[in-house]
């Protein structure tokens, strides 16, 4: 017997003992008794942790600026600029806002986003036509809007109607001289 290895107890995970413990109350509530059943253990389950959020390091826009200045001028004072992937990201995320990021150092950034390479040059390209093409399809609404406004007025609404009316009669046009070049073709390969 000494050589059989003991029987640990299997433990249940605990999301799976709360799911347990739910249908049970459930089932008392549905047969209206408050004590459970024979031959089911209760277990008292601890609320879920919270997680604790992390403080996140809300970055100056004055060190993005000190940042993009040493760039620029790390040619007459070798040594004093270093490259930081957080300051980098930083500007990617605000270079259009601008609070954050003045003119004066925006103009900066411009000539630093010239000299990207790689990766992030191309994620940058990419959002500056994301941000393009949004702003074109608000300024279609925008535009839009302003000529719904113009029919729920009443101004030019029936002209607007004619038009309409005219479209249609002209694709029915087109589509019997269509038919008429159909009757054509099948009389020549007769």
């Amino acid at each position: 017997m000494a050589s059989q290895k003991a029987r640990k107890k299997k433990r249940i995970a605990k999301h799976i003992v709360r799911a347990q413990d739910r249908k049970r109350q459930e089932e008392h509530a549905k047969n209206g008794t408050t004590e459970p059943t024979a031959g089911t253990a209760t277990t008292t389950t601890a609320p879920p942790k919270k997680k604790k959020k992390k403080s996140q390091h809300v970055k100056d826009p004055k060190e993005a600026q000190s940042y993009l200045s040493l760039w620029k001028y790390r040619e007459l004072a070798p040594g004093t600029w270093k490259f930081n992937t957080n300051t980098q990201s930083w500007l990617f995320r605000h270079m259009y806002d601008s609070d954050a990021v003045p003119k004066a150092s925006f103009a900066i950034l411009m000539d630093y986003l010239q000299g990207l390479k790689g990766r992030s040059r191309d994620w940058a390209n990419e959002d500056a036509v994301r941000r393009v093409l949004r702003y074109k399809e608000w300024e279609k609404k925008g535009t839009d809007s302003n000529a719904d406004a113009d029919v729920v007025e009443g101004e030019g609404e029936g002209s607007k109607k004619e038009e309409k009316e005219d479209d249609d009669d002209d694709d029915d046009d087109n589509n019997e001289d269509d038919n008429k070049d159909d009757d054509d073709t099948k009389d020549e390969s007769k």
